[in-house]
């Protein structure tokens, strides 16, 4: 029986069909590609996942698609204009086909960006500077997700981009932003299963720990960077949950925190805009 018309509407078809269509079909039934969004090159998955796979990237989109719908109050299609902050080569943005309305990407790095513009349709992406304004302009997202991003930068660049995606969201907007908090934290600390992999001096442990308990915001620079690190200070951050409700309560309502949302690992933050 042929089945392949339901998979026509993407994103708008039944959610978890269509996580199963990404995450499974369409390695055992090859002729279903046709529904899904194109891979990117292994050496891109590999910058933005640590995988070079392509059904080992399917399982971080679908797995990352699927938090942020749980964490959404609003099912995500209804969204007019949505970013990706820091969308890589579009590991969570290929779900995004078949939504009705704008899907916008913006990364530091050149390649995912000419990638996904030369390659996905059903979104465009546009390059940005590290630590430097956002080229949107005022009030231009209903719904902004960043994956990846706040995990990994100095407090001084948190604090900018998050005035940045207060000015380009709209009022009453939504935002799901992940970070490292006490979840996460509690797989490094005391040499834990993630320790290492993040790849920072076991010194560290102990003035992160300190700063966790304090309510503090911890970066600490990894041995292992990121193609763009020349660029810009990189590290592993762990933000408390208590950090994220004072300081970006000052820049939107904090709904909620999701601890281990992503893999057991990153939180999603849910914030609205004022």
């Amino acid at each position: 029986m042929d089945v392949s018309p339901k998979y026509e509407s993407g994103m708008l078809m039944p959610a978890q069909q269509w996580v199963d269509l990404n995450r499974r079909l369409v390695f055992e039934q090859p002729s279903l590609r046709r529904y899904v969004a194109p891979f990117p090159p292994a050496s891109l998955m590999q910058d933005v996942s640590a995988v070079s796979n392509e059904q080992h990237f399917a399982m971080h989109g679908t797995d990352i698609f699927d938090a942020v719908r749980n964490a959404s109050p609003v099912p995500l299609h209804e969204f007019e204009s949505i970013l990706d902050f820091g969308c890589g080569c579009a590991r969570l943005s290929r779900m995004f086909l078949g939504h009705p309305n704008q899907i916008t990407g913006c990364d530091i790095d050149g390649r995912h960006v000419a990638w996904i513009n030369e390659s996905l349709s059903h979104m465009r992406a546009v390059k940005t500077e590290p630590d430097a304004a956002l080229p949107f302009g005022d009030q231009s997202f209903d719904a902004i997700i960043s994956i990846s991003v706040f995990t990994h930068i100095t407090e001084e660049s948190q604090r900018l981009y998050l005035r940045e995606l207060a000015r380009i969201s709209r009022s009453g907007a939504h935002l799901f932003l992940s970070t490292h908090g006490e979840r996460a934290f509690s797989k490094v600390k005391d040499d834990g299963p993630m320790f290492n992999v993040i790849g920072i001096p076991r010194e560290e442990l102990t003035h992160v720990a300190g700063a966790m308990d304090a309510g503090k915001y911890s970066f600490v620079k990894q041995n292992a960077g990121h193609p763009t690190e020349s660029d810009y200070e990189y590290g592993i951050t762990f933000i408390p949950s208590s950090y994220v409700r004072a300081v970006w309560g000052e820049y939107f309502d904090v709904m909620g925190v999701v601890s281990g949302a992503i893999h057991d690992w990153q939180d999603i933050v849910v914030c609205r805009k004022r």
